[in-house]
Protein backbone atom coordinates (compact mmCIF):
# COMPACT_ATOMS: atom_id res chain seq x y z
CA UNK A 1 0.00 0.00 0.00
CA UNK A 2 2.93 2.35 0.62
CA UNK A 3 4.05 1.65 -2.93
CA UNK A 4 0.61 1.51 -4.57
CA UNK A 5 -2.42 2.59 -2.60
CA UNK A 6 -4.77 1.30 -5.27
CA UNK A 7 -3.47 -2.27 -5.40
CA UNK A 8 -6.06 -5.02 -4.89
CA UNK A 9 -5.33 -7.49 -2.07
CA UNK A 10 -6.90 -10.94 -1.63
CA UNK A 11 -6.21 -12.96 1.52
CA UNK A 12 -6.64 -16.71 1.33
CA UNK A 13 -7.38 -18.37 4.67
CA UNK A 14 -8.85 -21.54 6.08
CA UNK A 15 -10.08 -19.70 9.15
CA UNK A 16 -13.10 -17.59 8.25
CA UNK A 17 -16.72 -18.12 8.97
CA UNK A 18 -17.95 -15.59 6.30
CA UNK A 19 -19.71 -16.88 3.25
CA UNK A 20 -18.68 -15.84 -0.24
CA UNK A 21 -21.84 -13.77 -0.60
CA UNK A 22 -21.00 -11.76 2.51
CA UNK A 23 -17.45 -11.21 1.27
CA UNK A 24 -18.69 -9.87 -2.08
CA UNK A 25 -21.31 -7.64 -0.43
CA UNK A 26 -18.70 -6.17 1.91
CA UNK A 27 -16.13 -5.37 -0.80
CA UNK A 28 -16.54 -1.61 -0.36
CA UNK A 29 -16.44 -1.95 3.38
CA UNK A 30 -13.30 -4.08 3.23
CA UNK A 31 -11.68 -1.43 1.00
CA UNK A 32 -9.72 -3.48 -1.51
CA UNK A 33 -9.11 -6.34 0.92
CA UNK A 34 -10.83 -9.64 0.09
CA UNK A 35 -10.80 -13.10 1.73
CA UNK A 36 -11.12 -16.54 0.18
CA UNK A 37 -11.28 -19.73 2.24
CA UNK A 38 -9.72 -23.05 1.68
CA UNK A 39 -10.61 -25.37 0.26
CA UNK A 40 -12.02 -23.28 -2.57
CA UNK A 41 -13.83 -24.25 -5.73
CA UNK A 42 -13.06 -22.98 -9.21
CA UNK A 43 -16.40 -21.17 -9.29
CA UNK A 44 -15.42 -19.17 -6.20
CA UNK A 45 -12.19 -18.03 -7.83
CA UNK A 46 -14.11 -17.03 -10.97
CA UNK A 47 -16.67 -15.03 -8.97
CA UNK A 48 -13.97 -13.26 -6.95
CA UNK A 49 -12.07 -12.45 -10.14
CA UNK A 50 -15.18 -11.12 -11.84
CA UNK A 51 -16.02 -9.02 -8.78
CA UNK A 52 -12.51 -7.57 -8.70
CA UNK A 53 -12.58 -6.87 -12.44
CA UNK A 54 -15.93 -5.11 -12.15
CA UNK A 55 -14.68 -3.13 -9.18
CA UNK A 56 -11.56 -2.17 -11.13
CA UNK A 57 -13.66 -1.07 -14.12
CA UNK A 58 -15.89 1.05 -11.89
CA UNK A 59 -12.90 2.74 -10.24
CA UNK A 60 -11.26 3.27 -13.63
CA UNK A 61 -14.40 5.03 -14.82
CA UNK A 62 -14.41 7.10 -11.66
CA UNK A 63 -10.77 7.94 -12.27
CA UNK A 64 -11.56 8.97 -15.84
CA UNK A 65 -14.40 11.12 -14.58
CA UNK A 66 -12.13 12.70 -12.01
CA UNK A 67 -9.58 13.45 -14.71
CA UNK A 68 -12.32 14.84 -16.96
CA UNK A 69 -13.58 16.92 -14.07
CA UNK A 70 -10.07 18.24 -13.45
CA UNK A 71 -9.75 19.13 -17.16
CA UNK A 72 -13.16 20.80 -17.08
CA UNK A 73 -12.09 22.77 -14.01
CA UNK A 74 -8.91 23.81 -15.79
CA UNK A 75 -10.90 24.89 -18.83
CA UNK A 76 -13.37 26.75 -16.62
CA UNK A 77 -10.52 28.55 -14.86
CA UNK A 78 -9.00 29.45 -18.24
CA UNK A 79 -12.36 30.84 -19.38
CA UNK A 80 -12.82 32.82 -16.17
CA UNK A 81 -9.28 34.18 -16.49
CA UNK A 82 -9.90 35.29 -20.08
CA UNK A 83 -13.11 37.24 -19.38
CA UNK A 84 -11.25 40.32 -18.25
CA UNK A 85 -13.46 40.41 -15.14
CA UNK A 86 -12.28 39.91 -11.56
CA UNK A 87 -14.24 36.91 -10.20
CA UNK A 88 -14.17 35.26 -6.76
CA UNK A 89 -16.29 32.90 -4.67
CA UNK A 90 -16.63 32.98 -0.87
CA UNK A 91 -18.21 30.59 1.59
CA UNK A 92 -21.06 31.71 3.81
CA UNK A 93 -18.59 32.84 6.46
CA UNK A 94 -16.72 35.13 4.07
CA UNK A 95 -13.67 32.89 3.47
CA UNK A 96 -12.30 32.91 -0.06
CA UNK A 97 -12.81 29.63 -1.95
CA UNK A 98 -11.80 30.64 -5.46
CA UNK A 99 -10.31 33.63 -7.25
CA UNK A 100 -9.44 34.01 -10.92
CA UNK A 101 -6.35 35.75 -12.22
CA UNK A 102 -8.22 39.06 -12.68
CA UNK A 103 -9.18 39.08 -8.99
CA UNK A 104 -5.61 38.29 -7.95
CA UNK A 105 -4.23 41.12 -10.09
CA UNK A 106 -6.86 43.56 -8.90
CA UNK A 107 -5.92 43.09 -5.25
CA UNK A 108 -2.24 42.29 -5.92
CA UNK A 109 -2.21 38.93 -4.10
CA UNK A 110 -2.17 35.24 -5.04
CA UNK A 111 -5.19 33.01 -4.46
CA UNK A 112 -3.30 31.15 -1.71
CA UNK A 113 -2.51 34.40 0.08
CA UNK A 114 -6.11 35.50 -0.22
CA UNK A 115 -7.37 32.16 1.11
CA UNK A 116 -5.14 32.38 4.14
CA UNK A 117 -6.62 35.74 5.16
CA UNK A 118 -9.50 35.92 7.60
CA UNK A 119 -12.67 37.62 6.33
CA UNK A 120 -11.83 40.66 8.48
CA UNK A 121 -8.26 40.96 7.19
CA UNK A 122 -9.36 40.34 3.62
CA UNK A 123 -11.95 43.12 3.92
CA UNK A 124 -9.32 45.53 5.28
CA UNK A 125 -7.00 44.66 2.41
CA UNK A 126 -9.54 45.00 -0.41
CA UNK A 127 -11.36 48.16 0.72
CA UNK A 128 -8.23 50.31 0.28
CA UNK A 129 -8.50 49.81 -3.48
CA UNK A 130 -11.75 51.77 -3.72
CA UNK A 131 -12.49 55.49 -3.80
CA UNK A 132 -15.07 55.11 -1.02
CA UNK A 133 -13.62 52.46 1.32
CA UNK A 134 -16.20 53.06 4.07
CA UNK A 135 -19.04 52.42 1.66
CA UNK A 136 -17.35 49.23 0.46
CA UNK A 137 -16.89 48.06 4.06
CA UNK A 138 -20.58 48.71 4.85
CA UNK A 139 -21.61 46.67 1.83
CA UNK A 140 -19.38 43.76 2.84
CA UNK A 141 -20.81 43.77 6.36
CA UNK A 142 -24.34 43.74 4.96
CA UNK A 143 -23.56 40.79 2.67
CA UNK A 144 -22.02 38.76 5.49
CA UNK A 145 -25.16 39.18 7.57
CA UNK A 146 -27.51 38.72 4.58
CA UNK A 147 -25.75 36.31 2.15
CA UNK A 148 -29.00 35.76 0.22
CA UNK A 149 -28.96 39.35 -1.12
CA UNK A 150 -28.15 40.22 -4.73
CA UNK A 151 -26.21 43.46 -5.17
CA UNK A 152 -25.43 45.55 -8.25
CA UNK A 153 -23.56 48.83 -8.03
CA UNK A 154 -20.92 50.98 -9.70
CA UNK A 155 -17.75 51.63 -7.72
CA UNK A 156 -14.73 53.78 -8.49
CA UNK A 157 -11.23 52.38 -8.13
CA UNK A 158 -8.71 54.46 -6.21
CA UNK A 159 -5.76 55.29 -8.48
CA UNK A 160 -3.07 57.57 -7.08
CA UNK A 161 -1.23 60.02 -9.32
CA UNK A 162 2.21 58.80 -10.37
CA UNK A 163 5.08 60.47 -12.18
CA UNK A 164 3.17 63.72 -12.46
CA UNK A 165 0.43 62.25 -14.66
CA UNK A 166 -3.30 62.63 -14.16
CA UNK A 167 -4.81 59.82 -12.08
CA UNK A 168 -6.76 57.37 -14.21
CA UNK A 169 -10.46 57.25 -13.42
CA UNK A 170 -11.57 53.62 -13.43
CA UNK A 171 -15.20 52.67 -12.91
CA UNK A 172 -16.22 49.11 -12.06
CA UNK A 173 -19.57 47.36 -12.18
CA UNK A 174 -19.83 45.18 -9.08
CA UNK A 175 -22.21 42.20 -9.02
CA UNK A 176 -22.69 39.93 -6.00
CA UNK A 177 -25.13 37.00 -5.81
CA UNK A 178 -25.66 33.97 -3.54
CA UNK A 179 -24.51 30.45 -4.51
CA UNK A 180 -26.95 27.62 -3.73
CA UNK A 181 -26.52 23.87 -3.33
CA UNK A 182 -28.85 21.28 -4.91
CA UNK A 183 -31.27 21.78 -2.03
CA UNK A 184 -31.31 25.55 -2.68
CA UNK A 185 -29.51 26.33 0.54
CA UNK A 186 -27.13 29.32 0.43
CA UNK A 187 -23.57 27.98 0.67
CA UNK A 188 -21.67 31.12 -0.30
CA UNK A 189 -21.60 34.01 -2.72
CA UNK A 190 -19.91 34.98 -5.97
CA UNK A 191 -18.59 38.45 -6.70
CA UNK A 192 -17.70 39.94 -10.10
CA UNK A 193 -15.92 43.22 -10.84
CA UNK A 194 -16.19 44.43 -14.44
CA UNK A 195 -14.33 47.44 -15.81
CA UNK A 196 -16.95 49.67 -17.45
CA UNK A 197 -14.75 52.76 -17.89
CA UNK A 198 -14.62 52.30 -21.67
CA UNK A 199 -18.34 51.57 -21.83
CA UNK A 200 -19.06 54.78 -19.91
CA UNK A 201 -16.71 56.69 -22.20
CA UNK A 202 -18.35 55.21 -25.30
CA UNK A 203 -21.80 55.96 -23.90
CA UNK A 204 -20.78 59.55 -23.18
CA UNK A 205 -19.35 59.85 -26.69
CA UNK A 206 -22.60 58.51 -28.16
CA UNK A 207 -24.59 61.01 -26.08
CA UNK A 208 -22.28 63.80 -27.23
CA UNK A 209 -22.61 62.76 -30.89
CA UNK A 210 -26.39 62.60 -30.47
CA UNK A 211 -26.39 66.04 -28.84
CA UNK A 212 -24.24 67.54 -31.57
CA UNK A 213 -26.37 65.93 -34.28
CA UNK A 214 -29.51 67.35 -32.65
CA UNK A 215 -27.86 70.77 -32.39
CA UNK A 216 -26.81 70.52 -36.04
CA UNK A 217 -30.30 69.58 -37.15
CA UNK A 218 -31.78 72.40 -35.07
CA UNK A 219 -29.20 74.87 -36.37
CA UNK A 220 -30.14 74.13 -39.96
CA UNK A 221 -33.88 73.72 -39.39
CA UNK A 222 -35.87 76.12 -41.56
CA UNK A 223 -37.39 77.91 -38.59
CA UNK A 224 -33.87 78.70 -37.34
CA UNK A 225 -32.92 80.47 -40.57
CA UNK A 226 -33.11 84.23 -40.14
CA UNK A 227 -35.39 86.13 -42.49
CA UNK A 228 -39.15 86.71 -42.80
CA UNK A 229 -39.26 88.77 -45.98
CA UNK A 230 -41.39 87.56 -48.87
CA UNK A 231 -38.19 86.82 -50.79
CA UNK A 232 -36.94 84.47 -48.07
CA UNK A 233 -40.37 82.87 -47.71
CA UNK A 234 -40.13 81.97 -51.40
CA UNK A 235 -36.71 80.41 -50.73
CA UNK A 236 -38.16 78.37 -47.84
CA UNK A 237 -40.94 77.09 -50.08
CA UNK A 238 -38.41 75.87 -52.67
CA UNK A 239 -36.31 74.23 -49.95
CA UNK A 240 -39.35 72.35 -48.64
CA UNK A 241 -39.98 71.00 -52.13
CA UNK A 242 -36.30 70.07 -52.60
CA UNK A 243 -36.11 67.86 -49.52
CA UNK A 244 -38.88 65.60 -50.78
CA UNK A 245 -36.69 64.03 -53.49
CA UNK A 246 -33.08 63.35 -54.46
CA UNK A 247 -33.15 65.81 -57.38
CA UNK A 248 -29.92 67.71 -57.98
CA UNK A 249 -30.22 71.27 -56.65
CA UNK A 250 -28.45 74.37 -57.94
CA UNK A 251 -28.24 77.24 -55.43
CA UNK A 252 -27.43 80.62 -57.02
CA UNK A 253 -26.67 83.83 -55.23
CA UNK A 254 -24.07 86.48 -54.52
CA UNK A 255 -21.16 85.79 -52.19
CA UNK A 256 -22.22 85.87 -48.56
CA UNK A 257 -25.93 85.22 -49.13
CA UNK A 258 -25.81 81.87 -47.31
CA UNK A 259 -25.74 79.29 -50.11
CA UNK A 260 -23.96 76.69 -47.97
CA UNK A 261 -26.42 77.34 -45.13
CA UNK A 262 -29.29 76.54 -47.51
CA UNK A 263 -27.52 73.39 -48.73
CA UNK A 264 -26.97 72.16 -45.16
CA UNK A 265 -30.57 72.95 -44.22
CA UNK A 266 -31.82 70.85 -47.16
CA UNK A 267 -29.55 67.94 -46.16
CA UNK A 268 -30.36 67.99 -42.43
CA UNK A 269 -34.09 68.12 -43.08
CA UNK A 270 -34.08 65.37 -45.70
CA UNK A 271 -34.22 61.56 -45.33
CA UNK A 272 -30.43 61.62 -45.84
CA UNK A 273 -29.76 63.58 -42.64
CA UNK A 274 -28.18 60.54 -40.94
CA UNK A 275 -25.59 60.35 -43.73
CA UNK A 276 -22.54 62.62 -44.17
CA UNK A 277 -22.60 66.14 -45.57
CA UNK A 278 -19.40 66.60 -47.59
CA UNK A 279 -18.63 70.07 -48.92
CA UNK A 280 -16.14 70.75 -51.72
CA UNK A 281 -14.97 74.21 -52.76
CA UNK A 282 -14.23 73.66 -56.45
CA UNK A 283 -12.40 76.99 -56.71
CA UNK A 284 -10.02 76.24 -53.82
CA UNK A 285 -8.60 72.93 -55.13
CA UNK A 286 -5.72 73.08 -57.65
CA UNK A 287 -6.63 71.91 -61.13
CA UNK A 288 -4.13 69.05 -60.92
CA UNK A 289 -5.72 67.66 -57.76
CA UNK A 290 -9.46 68.21 -58.13
CA UNK A 291 -10.12 64.95 -60.01
CA UNK A 292 -8.33 62.95 -57.31
CA UNK A 293 -10.10 64.98 -54.63
CA UNK A 294 -13.54 64.23 -56.06
CA UNK A 295 -13.14 60.64 -57.27
CA UNK A 296 -10.09 59.34 -55.39
CA UNK A 297 -7.08 57.52 -56.84
CA UNK A 298 -5.35 54.16 -56.81
CA UNK A 299 -1.86 53.60 -55.48
CA UNK A 300 0.72 54.52 -58.12
CA UNK A 301 -1.79 56.43 -60.26
CA UNK A 302 0.64 59.36 -60.42
CA UNK A 303 3.83 60.58 -58.78
CA UNK A 304 3.24 60.85 -55.06
CA UNK A 305 0.25 58.49 -54.99
CA UNK A 306 1.81 56.13 -52.45
CA UNK A 307 -1.51 54.79 -51.18
CA UNK A 308 -5.11 54.39 -52.31
CA UNK A 309 -7.28 57.46 -51.61
CA UNK A 310 -11.04 57.61 -51.18
CA UNK A 311 -12.57 60.62 -52.93
CA UNK A 312 -15.28 63.01 -51.76
CA UNK A 313 -18.03 61.20 -53.68
CA UNK A 314 -17.27 57.90 -51.93
CA UNK A 315 -16.98 59.69 -48.57
CA UNK A 316 -20.47 61.14 -49.07
CA UNK A 317 -22.07 57.72 -49.59
CA UNK A 318 -25.58 57.71 -48.16
CA UNK A 319 -25.53 61.48 -47.71
CA UNK A 320 -25.02 64.70 -49.67
CA UNK A 321 -22.08 66.22 -51.55
CA UNK A 322 -22.09 70.01 -51.86
CA UNK A 323 -20.12 71.34 -54.84
CA UNK A 324 -19.55 75.03 -54.06
CA UNK A 325 -18.31 77.44 -56.74
CA UNK A 326 -19.05 74.85 -59.43
CA UNK A 327 -18.67 77.49 -62.16
CA UNK A 328 -14.90 77.39 -61.54
CA UNK A 329 -14.64 73.66 -62.27
CA UNK A 330 -12.24 72.81 -65.10
CA UNK A 331 -13.72 71.51 -68.41
CA UNK A 332 -12.11 68.03 -68.11
CA UNK A 333 -13.57 67.54 -64.64
CA UNK A 334 -16.92 68.91 -65.86
CA UNK A 335 -17.06 66.05 -68.38
CA UNK A 336 -16.31 63.45 -65.72
CA UNK A 337 -18.87 64.97 -63.34
CA UNK A 338 -21.49 64.80 -66.09
CA UNK A 339 -20.81 61.07 -66.49
CA UNK A 340 -21.07 60.57 -62.70
CA UNK A 341 -24.44 62.31 -62.61
CA UNK A 342 -25.68 60.24 -65.54
CA UNK A 343 -24.35 56.81 -64.56
CA UNK A 344 -24.31 57.20 -60.75
CA UNK A 345 -20.88 55.57 -60.57
CA UNK A 346 -17.31 56.80 -60.38
CA UNK A 347 -13.88 55.57 -61.41
CA UNK A 348 -10.83 56.39 -59.30
CA UNK A 349 -7.84 58.00 -61.01
CA UNK A 350 -5.64 55.13 -62.19
CA UNK A 351 -8.43 52.61 -61.58
CA UNK A 352 -10.27 50.41 -64.06
CA UNK A 353 -13.38 49.38 -62.13
CA UNK A 354 -16.59 51.38 -61.77
CA UNK A 355 -17.77 52.10 -58.22
CA UNK A 356 -21.52 52.70 -57.67
CA UNK A 357 -22.34 55.76 -55.57
CA UNK A 358 -25.39 56.73 -53.53
CA UNK A 359 -25.16 60.49 -53.04
CA UNK A 360 -27.30 63.55 -53.48
CA UNK A 361 -25.62 66.42 -55.34
CA UNK A 362 -26.19 70.05 -54.41
CA UNK A 363 -24.23 72.64 -56.38
CA UNK A 364 -23.79 76.36 -55.80
CA UNK A 365 -22.34 79.33 -57.63
CA UNK A 366 -22.18 83.11 -57.36
CA UNK A 367 -21.84 83.45 -61.15
CA UNK A 368 -24.35 83.51 -63.98
CA UNK A 369 -24.07 79.93 -65.28
CA UNK A 370 -26.25 80.58 -68.30
CA UNK A 371 -23.91 83.35 -69.37
CA UNK A 372 -20.95 80.99 -68.73
CA UNK A 373 -22.60 78.39 -71.00
CA UNK A 374 -23.06 80.95 -73.79
CA UNK A 375 -19.42 82.01 -73.38
CA UNK A 376 -18.28 78.38 -73.66
CA UNK A 377 -16.83 78.36 -70.14
CA UNK A 378 -19.33 75.80 -68.81
CA UNK A 379 -20.76 72.69 -70.45
CA UNK A 380 -24.36 73.11 -71.52
CA UNK A 381 -25.26 69.45 -70.88
CA UNK A 382 -23.80 69.63 -67.36
CA UNK A 383 -25.71 72.86 -66.70
CA UNK A 384 -29.02 71.16 -67.49
CA UNK A 385 -28.04 68.23 -65.27
CA UNK A 386 -27.31 70.33 -62.19
CA UNK A 387 -29.98 72.99 -62.78
CA UNK A 388 -32.86 70.56 -62.45
CA UNK A 389 -34.08 72.40 -59.34
CA UNK A 390 -32.69 75.95 -59.06
CA UNK A 391 -32.97 77.93 -55.81
CA UNK A 392 -32.03 81.61 -56.19
CA UNK A 393 -30.93 83.38 -52.98
CA UNK A 394 -31.73 87.11 -53.01
CA UNK A 395 -29.00 89.57 -51.97
CA UNK A 396 -29.48 91.39 -48.69
CA UNK A 397 -30.21 94.73 -50.40
CA UNK A 398 -33.32 93.15 -51.92
CA UNK A 399 -34.66 92.03 -48.55
CA UNK A 400 -33.88 94.95 -46.25
CA UNK A 401 -36.74 93.94 -43.92
CA UNK A 402 -34.53 91.09 -42.70
CA UNK A 403 -31.62 93.35 -41.70
CA UNK A 404 -32.92 94.20 -38.16
CA UNK A 405 -33.66 90.51 -37.48
CA UNK A 406 -30.26 89.39 -38.75
CA UNK A 407 -28.53 92.25 -36.96
CA UNK A 408 -30.19 91.43 -33.64
CA UNK A 409 -29.37 87.73 -34.03
CA UNK A 410 -25.68 88.43 -34.62
CA UNK A 411 -25.66 91.06 -31.86
CA UNK A 412 -26.92 88.54 -29.29
CA UNK A 413 -24.45 85.90 -30.46
CA UNK A 414 -21.34 88.08 -30.36
CA UNK A 415 -22.30 90.05 -27.25
CA UNK A 416 -22.63 86.79 -25.38
CA UNK A 417 -19.30 85.53 -26.77
CA UNK A 418 -17.57 88.78 -25.76
CA UNK A 419 -19.42 88.86 -22.42
CA UNK A 420 -20.72 92.36 -23.10
CA UNK A 421 -24.13 93.67 -21.93
CA UNK A 422 -25.10 95.11 -25.33
CA UNK A 423 -28.86 94.86 -25.78
CA UNK A 424 -29.64 96.50 -29.10
CA UNK A 425 -29.07 99.26 -31.69
CA UNK A 426 -29.56 102.96 -31.43
CA UNK A 427 -31.96 104.49 -33.98
CA UNK A 428 -29.05 105.99 -35.87
CA UNK A 429 -27.13 102.70 -35.94
CA UNK A 430 -30.17 100.86 -37.28
CA UNK A 431 -30.63 103.55 -39.95
CA UNK A 432 -27.05 103.02 -41.10
CA UNK A 433 -27.55 99.26 -41.30
CA UNK A 434 -30.78 99.63 -43.25
CA UNK A 435 -29.35 102.15 -45.74
CA UNK A 436 -26.18 100.28 -46.67
CA UNK A 437 -26.30 98.05 -49.77
CA UNK A 438 -24.21 95.22 -48.24
CA UNK A 439 -22.23 94.00 -51.27
CA UNK A 440 -20.90 91.22 -49.03
CA UNK A 441 -24.47 90.37 -47.97
CA UNK A 442 -25.16 88.45 -44.75
CA UNK A 443 -21.50 87.54 -44.26
CA UNK A 444 -20.50 91.20 -44.38
CA UNK A 445 -23.32 92.14 -42.00
CA UNK A 446 -22.21 89.45 -39.55
CA UNK A 447 -18.56 90.57 -39.67
CA UNK A 448 -19.62 94.19 -39.19
CA UNK A 449 -21.73 93.37 -36.12
CA UNK A 450 -18.94 91.23 -34.65
CA UNK A 451 -16.44 94.07 -35.04
CA UNK A 452 -18.92 96.64 -33.72
CA UNK A 453 -19.57 94.58 -30.58
CA UNK A 454 -15.86 94.47 -29.79
CA UNK A 455 -15.51 98.25 -30.33
CA UNK A 456 -18.68 99.36 -28.51
CA UNK A 457 -18.24 100.97 -25.09
CA UNK A 458 -21.94 101.43 -24.22
CA UNK A 459 -24.79 98.98 -23.77
CA UNK A 460 -26.31 99.89 -27.17
CA UNK A 461 -24.57 99.87 -30.54
CA UNK A 462 -24.22 103.51 -31.59
CA UNK A 463 -24.00 105.05 -35.06
CA UNK A 464 -20.68 106.54 -34.00
CA UNK A 465 -19.20 103.05 -33.51
CA UNK A 466 -16.15 102.85 -35.83
CA UNK A 467 -17.44 99.63 -37.41
CA UNK A 468 -20.76 101.31 -38.29
CA UNK A 469 -19.59 104.82 -39.07
CA UNK A 470 -17.54 103.28 -41.87
CA UNK A 471 -20.84 102.39 -43.56
CA UNK A 472 -21.69 106.10 -43.84
CA UNK A 473 -18.36 106.86 -45.45
CA UNK A 474 -18.99 103.99 -47.86
CA UNK A 475 -21.92 105.85 -49.41
CA UNK A 476 -24.90 105.60 -47.08
CA UNK A 477 -27.23 108.55 -47.63
CA UNK A 478 -30.64 109.91 -46.74
CA UNK A 479 -33.16 108.51 -49.20
CA UNK A 480 -36.81 107.65 -48.93
CA UNK A 481 -37.41 103.91 -49.39
CA UNK A 482 -40.66 102.05 -49.99
CA UNK A 483 -41.44 102.12 -46.28
CA UNK A 484 -41.21 105.94 -46.19
CA UNK A 485 -38.23 105.60 -43.90
CA UNK A 486 -36.05 108.75 -44.06
CA UNK A 487 -32.29 108.29 -43.94
CA UNK A 488 -29.50 110.79 -43.66
CA UNK A 489 -28.10 111.88 -47.03
CA UNK A 490 -25.15 114.11 -47.63
CA UNK A 491 -26.80 115.28 -50.88
CA UNK A 492 -30.28 115.94 -49.48
CA UNK A 493 -31.31 119.55 -48.76
CA UNK A 494 -34.32 118.47 -46.71
CA UNK A 495 -33.87 118.77 -42.95
CA UNK A 496 -36.06 116.47 -40.88
CA UNK A 497 -36.77 116.96 -37.21
CA UNK A 498 -35.44 114.41 -34.76
CA UNK A 499 -39.03 113.62 -33.75
CA UNK A 500 -39.96 112.82 -37.35
CA UNK A 501 -36.93 110.56 -37.73
CA UNK A 502 -37.85 108.82 -34.46
CA UNK A 503 -41.46 108.39 -35.57
CA UNK A 504 -40.44 106.91 -38.92
CA UNK A 505 -37.96 104.59 -37.15
CA UNK A 506 -40.81 103.30 -34.96
CA UNK A 507 -43.09 102.77 -37.98
CA UNK A 508 -40.36 100.90 -39.84
CA UNK A 509 -39.46 98.73 -36.84
CA UNK A 510 -43.11 97.67 -36.44
CA UNK A 511 -43.42 96.85 -40.15
CA UNK A 512 -40.22 94.77 -40.16
CA UNK A 513 -41.19 92.81 -37.03
CA UNK A 514 -44.83 92.22 -38.09
CA UNK A 515 -46.03 94.57 -35.32
CA UNK A 516 -44.23 92.60 -32.62
CA UNK A 517 -43.58 95.31 -30.03
CA UNK A 518 -41.06 93.22 -28.06
CA UNK A 519 -38.92 92.54 -31.15
CA UNK A 520 -39.26 96.14 -32.35
CA UNK A 521 -38.05 97.38 -28.95
CA UNK A 522 -35.10 94.98 -29.05
CA UNK A 523 -34.17 96.06 -32.59
CA UNK A 524 -34.31 99.73 -31.62
CA UNK A 525 -32.34 99.17 -28.42
CA UNK A 526 -35.06 100.40 -26.08
CA UNK A 527 -37.29 98.67 -23.54
CA UNK A 528 -41.02 97.88 -23.88
CA UNK A 529 -42.12 100.67 -21.56
CA UNK A 530 -40.23 103.25 -23.61
CA UNK A 531 -41.59 102.01 -26.94
CA UNK A 532 -45.18 102.07 -25.61
CA UNK A 533 -44.67 105.65 -24.44
CA UNK A 534 -43.27 106.72 -27.82
CA UNK A 535 -46.01 104.88 -29.75
CA UNK A 536 -48.60 106.69 -27.68
CA UNK A 537 -46.77 109.98 -28.25
CA UNK A 538 -46.90 109.57 -32.05
CA UNK A 539 -50.40 108.03 -32.08
CA UNK A 540 -49.06 104.75 -33.45
CA UNK A 541 -50.65 102.34 -30.98
CA UNK A 542 -53.48 101.55 -33.40
CA UNK A 543 -50.86 100.23 -35.87
CA UNK A 544 -49.34 97.63 -33.56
Amino acid sequence: RAIDENIEIVLMTAYTDKSLGEIVREMDLLHKLLYIRKPFAREEIQQITLALAEKWNVESELGDKRRQLEMSNQRLEAVLDSTGDAIAMFDIGGHLLFANRGYEEMFELTTESLKQMSPEKLGEHTKQYFQEPERFEETETLLLSHPEKVLEEVVEVCRSETLGTEPERKMLYRFTAPVHDIEQEVIGRIIVFRDISKEIEISQMKDEVSRLRTELEMKYAFDKMIGKSKEMKAVYALMHQAIESNITVLIQGESGTGKELVARAIHFNSPRKAGPFVDVNCAAIPESLIESELFGHERGAFTGATAQRIGKFESASGGTIFLDEIADMQPLVQAKLLRVLQEREIQRVGGTGNIPINVRVIAATNKDLEAAVKAGAFREDLFYRIAGFPIPIPPLKERREDIPLLGHHFLQEYAKAADKPISGFSTGALQLLMSYDWPGNVRELENTIERAVLLEASDVLQASNPALSGLYSAGVGYTLDSHSMPFLSSTSTEILSLEEIEKQALIHALEVTDNNITKAAQALGINRVTIYRKLKKYNLLDKK
